[in-house]
């Protein structure tokens, strides 16, 4: 199941990377690739020979990759599955993106070639439209009642004595944090002038402020409802916590699917206030995206919106956008090395769970897993099981196919897992808070330390 998954979340993302980056190729206020372009310029067949052939090239990497990515079903280390994964995720990255400076820098040298360097036209500063820029976007109330049901649930998480209590707490108010940030970005924004028509200026910004808002609280809103089904589901048992739980993913594809259809919606809406005319204020910003980010040490923005229409974005030229992004770097660097590593110990150490009896007690251990320290009085019940009884949730640790360690919800009750699900009977430890599951990686071991307890318990 983990395999289909995984191939499934690949596929996915190599057609949004086709798609999103090939919207570059469309022109958007006379962009086209990066490049601004004279109007008459924008249907020009090498210009559309270009776009198609960069295009094209995306989709063959997203087809190629999400061929590669089938390749993972015949992978029976756990490691190796997941060290795949990372990799036909992050290389098609890098390789569309390569791609995109490869044809940006096709698309400059053709615009050279044939002569369609445009004038420089001063900034226009509209004073009365820079007072009322946020005219038209939504108030910051608005995110007032998703902060209050965020604070709201974050306490009774903290009441419930979930394991993961306090990881989607924490996650709840910095997912509406994420929010405002958004929100606070889109209202600092400065105004755009792209034509010499006030009332167009006016309407394209208006519009550009009030849908881009909207994306910012909905997002608020979006997080809350994605933290809180699994918290819920937690509490269910039965059909009813695998219903929430598909729910969840329903609502989470549909979210990501909407706000790109909403956001591909505003950049038409912008395309057809900017077609009512036919000049097209260019002011040499050409030169700061030359590699497909908007790099500009004079610039004193940190965010703006990108080229294509359907992202903002931050600008690297500033010291605190450099070190925004180096955090982003390492933030993905730890996550990569937080999930490889204990996989690797679990895959090619020859014993990864320990157990140990020591002053009348006993202490499991696993790789990046929480240590449990069991009182021999403690324990009500040991038994052999060869499977877990439904329902099986996991609240806070590693659920993969092989292994699950960590925090779980296993038939209704709190639950620490330090299991090789390849190896059976498992030993069920019982305590009047919480029951422990563990197994060596030998049969005979587990099946010893079952009879050492046995002789030690009254």
């Amino acid at each position: 199941m983990l395999v289909v998954i995984l191939v499934g979340v690949l596929i996915f993302c190599n057609v949004i990377m086709a798609f999103s980056l090939g919207l570059a190729a469309t022109p958007h206020k006379n962009v086209v690739l990066e490049n601004t372009l004279p109007s008459e310029a924008l249907l020009h067949p090498e210009v559309k020979a270009l776009t198609k052939k960069y295009r094209l090239s995306l989709w063959k990497i997203a087809l190629v990759f999400s061929l590669l990515n089938f390749t993972m079903f015949f992978v029976h280390y756990e490691s190796i599955l997941m060290t795949l994964f990372w990799l036909f995720l992050l290389i098609p990255m890098g390789a569309c993106y390569g791609t995109e400076l490869f044809y940006i820098r096709q698309m400059a040298q053709l615009k050279v070639d044939k002569g369609w360097l445009l004038p420089v036209t001063p900034v226009l500063v509209d004073t009365k439209l820079t007072l009322t820029k946020n005219k038209k976007m939504l108030h910051f109330g608005y995110l007032i009642p998703a902060l209050l049901l965020s604070l709201v649930l974050a306490f009774i998480m903290l009441n419930s004595q979930n394991d993961g209590a306090v990881i989607l707490s924490l996650s709840l108010v910095v997912g509406w944090l994420i929010a405002f940030a958004c929100w606070y970005g889109v209202k600092r924004l400065p105004v755009a002038a792209p034509t010499n028509v006030e009332k167009l200026n006016r309407q394209y910004n208006d519009l550009t402020k009030h849908d881009w808002s909207v994306v910012a609280v909905g997002t608020a809103y979006a997080i809350l409802f994605a933290l809180a089904l699994p918290f819920f589901a937690s509490q269910l048992s039965g059909i009813w916590a695998q219903v929430t739980i598909w729910l969840l993913l329903i609502a989470v594809v549909g979210f990501s699917l909407f706000t790109v259809w909403y956001l591909i919606r505003l950049r038409k809406k912008q395309d057809a206030l900017l077609n009512q005319v036919t000049d097209y204020r260019y002011q040499g910003e050409d030169q700061y995206w030359r590699f497909g980010v908007y790099i500009n040490p004079s610039d004193h923005r940190l965010m703006l919106p990108d080229r294509i229409g359907l992202n903002m974005t931050m600008n690297l030229g500033r010291p605190i956008g450099k070190v925004i992004m180096g955090a982003i770097g390492l933030l993905v660097v730890g996550v990569l090395f937080a999930t490889l590593i204990p996989v690797y110990m679990m895959d090619f150490n020859k014993e990864p769970f320990s157990a140990e009896l020591k002053n009348e007690e006993l202490i499991l251990k696993a790789p990046f897993a929480a240590t449990s320290e069991i009182k021999l009085d403690d324990i009500a019940q040991l038994a052999l099981v060869n499977k877990l009884k439904k329902p099986v949730e996991r609240t806070n640790g590693y659920g993969g196919e092989n292994y699950s360690t960590g925090y779980y919800m296993v038939a209704n009750k709190k639950a620490t897992l330090y299991l090789d699900n390849r190896v059976q009977p498992f030993l069920k430890i019982t305590t009047k808070k919480r029951d422990y599951y563990f197994t060596f990686k030998e049969e005979e071991k587990t099946k010893q330390l079952y009879q050492d307890l046995t002789q030690k318990l009254p």
